[in-house]
């Protein structure tokens, strides 16, 4: 676990484990917060071939919230009031899927956030959130 995720979490919380969390940090170079996550055919419809949406939408949705933690140093919290995610293909279980998350917009109260999800180097989903920040 890389030092920027001990500054959100003490202990990864277990919603993040079922995803199939492994690591997430800041890309400084492109200010773009980076997740990765290995789903498991535990997450599938079709027969264990596809990730359900509702799982890809929690990793998009995980991954923006985060990269807000991560911000405010843990001291707000992102509570969801808007996701909207794009279906663009279909997630595969046990192979790597990378989240990355961008700040559209942050006020003191208020956060704009999009992201993408990779696998095998193809954008399967996009995203983006509205959060109210309160305080922790």
């Amino acid at each position: 676990m890389k030092d920027h995720i001990k500054h959100i979490f003490k202990q990864i919380p277990d919603f993040l484990k079922i995803l199939g969390f492994e690591d997430a940090y800041l890309n400084e170079e492109s200010e773009e917060w980076v997740v990765e996550f290995m789903p498991t055919k535990d997450l599938t419809h079709s027969n264990g071939t596809i990730v359900q949406g509702g799982f890809v939408s929690g990793m998009l949705d995980a991954t923006m919230s985060q990269y807000l933690i991560f911000l405010s140093k843990g001291k707000q919290a992102p509570l969801t009031l808007d996701l909207d995610v794009k279906f663009l293909k279909s997630c595969s279980p046990d192979q790597k899927v990378i989240a990355i998350s961008k700040i559209v917009k942050k006020g003191n109260s208020i956060a704009f956030a999009s992201g993408k999800l990779l696998q095998n180097d193809d954008v399967i989903a996009v995203a983006t959130s509205t959060s109210k920040l309160v305080n922790i």
